[in-house]
């Protein structure tokens, strides 16, 4: 009889896998970009809402931040005396794309992504609503690109929006 009351209270504990230790399910009460998402998902699977267009899969830890995907310049460190030439650009680079240009190794105009239908036109007139090649990038990233595209940015599948290039960062060793 007793061994069937700790079975009991075992059994009940078990149900509990959506109240915290689960990372799964405590992400959807943290106000994070991916409870965001599941809580949008929940909502769609049950017919009362749209289907969400991404999947935010970063770690906040690696998230762009704000600067980044505007293109601004971060705060200024101070100099080191043994410094190498100066940066490729005039104007600070964002970190996420820093990766980005150093992950994909295509050349741009090479199609690595699937596309369906997008046309030149229309991402020429996407890419004038952005202050920079550079800004429309990390838009682009941010927005789940390239493996979709959903500002119809990357007609081409190449991974690469609004004429940015990112051989002068891969040449630049940063």
């Amino acid at each position: 009889m007793r061994n069937l009351a700790i079975l009991a209270v075992l059994g009940l504990a078990a149900c509990g896998e959506n109240t915290g230790w689960n990372p799964n399910y405590s992400a959807m009460h943290n106000g994070s970009p991916y409870a965001e998402y599941l809580q949008a998902r929940e909502v769609a699977l049950h017919g009362k809402g749209p289907v969400p267009t991404a999947i935010p899969v970063q770690l906040p830890a690696q998230a762009p931040t704000a600067a980044d995907i505007a293109g601004t310049p971060a705060k200024k460190q101070p100099a080191q005396a043994a410094a190498p030439a100066a940066p490729v650009r005039a104007q600070a680079v964002p970190p996420s794309l820093l990766r980005y240009a150093q992950q994909e190794t295509q050349a741009p105009g090479t199609r690595k992504y699937q596309r369906s239908g997008g046309s030149e036109s229309a991402a020429a007139r996407a890419c004038r609503s952005y202050g920079s090649a550079d800004a429309a990038q990390s838009a682009f990233i941010s927005a789940g690109g390239p493996v979709i595209d959903p500002g119809g940015l990357d007609p081409d599948g190449d991974g690469f929006v609004c004429g940015w290039d990112p051989r002068p960062l891969r040449q630049s060793g940063l």
